[in-house]
């Protein structure tokens, strides 16, 4: 077994107190032989002995001294180490708390979440983005008008700075912090704290820190996905003229598909991202007759085998399209998928029941609705009640049963709505 090294301070104050038991003894014999022995003990080594004793002492008691007063220091240090830990998990915890809120609301709503939570947080009475438009929340009983003005007049100086600035107390009575927003580089918002009082402590600015760094990745990602939607709006509108060239009324029909569906998935409450992509399918769910030659398209006979083959391909060439122009893959999968059954009778891939995602489930329903209430080449239209009814006829074979009632349920709004529109408006 291996010897433990003992360190030269213990080794120290073990020498120390030996020399003060060894001491102690050297005494104490002295003394018994004085007492036992007729002789007198020679008064000089009972002296020698004596100061030894003291002298012996005296070392001990102030390295036992310095070994309190080192224990004192690394236990003080101790607790600043451990104050210091705590404090930055809480910052790190309250980060997290700031960036679920961000990532769990829509944009202005998870922003002013997270102002509101770091007035508490922070002991403010105003919390703030200043930059082309002002977000500021307030506490109970505070003046808006006051603490803006003061939140916009220190959001400008941090401009001027390009920094993050601690303000002691104003001569006003206010005290603010201010954390400088770049976004792509640029410096466009400043995050603020505001209170009448005592200033922020260093602890606040480096929480403060940590939620704007949140506040600011959440604005660049928004910005950056911005951008996205409008390539990808140029890039729809695009799918649909080429669509249109070949067939003519194809815009005016995809928009009616897209509208009905958008109303079923607000009725089964979808959120805003899932109705945005069911919008964007409903407007492409046939762009991939793009690769169907256009005497399949127009002719008003019926097809043969190998025409109608060609035909049933168009979802999945437009599912390749949509991936291609770079549209999400819950578009892709709608519009791959929207001429599926729920008996598995449908194509390309024989899909039934729930595995047919959702939203192709909604726009083979709306798709068929519209196709029954529009003129073909090879039928004239029927009425929307007739429309309803044929639906009602192939609920659970073809169509999601469940999803049919929604739609009849739905489809109220979006006929109010096209009776509001000046003919031939869309």
């Amino acid at each position: 077994m291996d010897r433990v090294p003992i360190k030269p301070s213990v080794a120290s104050d073990i020498a120390a107190w030996a020399a003060v038991i060894a001491s102690a003894l050297a005494v104490t014999m002295l003394a018994v032989e004085g007492l036992t022995d007729n002789s007198a003990v020679q008064p000089y080594y009972m002296t020698v002995a004596s100061a030894c004793l003291v002298a012996s002492t005296g070392f001990a008691v102030i390295r036992q001294l310095r070994s309190n007063r080192a224990a004192r220091q690394r236990a003080g240090a101790y607790e600043v180490a451990f104050a210091s830990e705590v404090a930055a998990r809480e910052r790190l915890s309250f980060a997290r708390h700031a960036a679920a809120l961000m990532t769990s609301m829509p944009d202005g709503e998870g922003l002013r979440a997270v102002l509101e939570e770091s007035l508490s947080r922070y002991g403010a009475e105003a919390a703030a983005v200043a930059g082309d438009e002002l977000t500021i929340v307030t506490a109970d009983g505070v003046e808006r008008a006051d603490a803006q003005a003061s939140v916009l007049r220190v959001a400008l100086r941090t401009v001027r700075a390009g920094r993050a600035v601690a303000d002691e107390l104003e001569d006003d009575g206010t005290s603010t912090l201010t954390i400088p927003l770049r976004i792509r580089g640029q410096l466009k918002h400043v995050v603020v704290l505001w209170r009448r009082g005592g200033p922020f402590s260093a602890d606040d600015l480096d929480g403060l820190s940590l939620v704007a760094r949140i506040v600011e990745l959440s604005m660049e990602n928004r910005e950056l996905l911005g951008d996205v939607r409008n390539r990808l709006s140029g890039t729809l509108e695009m799918m649909i003229e080429l669509v249109e060239q070949r067939l003519p009324e194809y815009g005016a029909y995809s928009e009616r598909v897209a509208n009905y569906a958008v109303a079923v998935g607000r009725s089964m409450g979808m959120p805003d991202d899932e109705l945005e992509d069911l919008r964007t399918a409903g407007l492409l769910h046939d762009v991939g007759m793009l690769t169907v030659p256009e005497t399949i398209l127009t002719t008003p006979r019926r097809l043969v085998p190998a025409e109608l083959a060609l035909l049933r391909s168009h979802p999945e060439h437009g599912a390749e399209l949509t991936r291609v122009a770079a549209f999400g893959p819950r578009v892709q999968d709608a519009i791959r998928s929207h001429h599926e059954r729920v008996d598995g009778s449908g194509y390309p891939s024989g899909l039934a029941g729930v595995a047919i995602p959702v939203a192709s489930r909604i726009l083979s329903i709306c798709d068929a609705f519209v196709a029954l209430i529009s003129d073909r080449p090879h039928r004239p239209r029927i009425s929307k009640d007739e429309a309803i009814e044929v639906l009602r006829v192939s609920a659970g074979t073809h169509y999601d049963a469940d999803l049919v009632e929604i739609f009849v349920m739905a489809k109220a709004g979006v006929n109010s709505d096209e009776a509001r529109r000046p003919r031939g408006v869309l």
